[in-house]
């Protein structure tokens, strides 16, 4: 069974591999494919960066932030599409 079968979000975490998840998901999939950081608000970045590409400890600290913020997003998007 394949994750397209199993989940109802698929989330990426940059536009390459948005691509290549979009290229791989079948004709008939229902669900959500696009990146995580749609959820997130207020953030300026589109995709999460690499954070072994950035300064040191902030760069990770910032993707920490990204993650939280759009896992914030994400569970209250969850929130209300459950009580439609």
């Amino acid at each position: 069974m394949s994750d397209f079968e199993r989940f109802d979000y698929i989330l990426a975490m940059d536009d390459a591999n948005l691509r290549e998840l979009r290229s791989l998901c079948p004709r008939g999939f229902r669900g959500h494919l696009g990146l995580f950081l749609d959820f997130a608000e207020g953030v300026k970045h589109k995709e999460v960066p690499d954070p072994y590409y950035t300064s040191g400890d902030q760069g990770f600290e910032e993707v920490l932030d990204l993650v939280e913020k759009a896992s914030q997003g994400l569970y209250r998007h969850l929130l209300q599409e459950a009580g439609r």
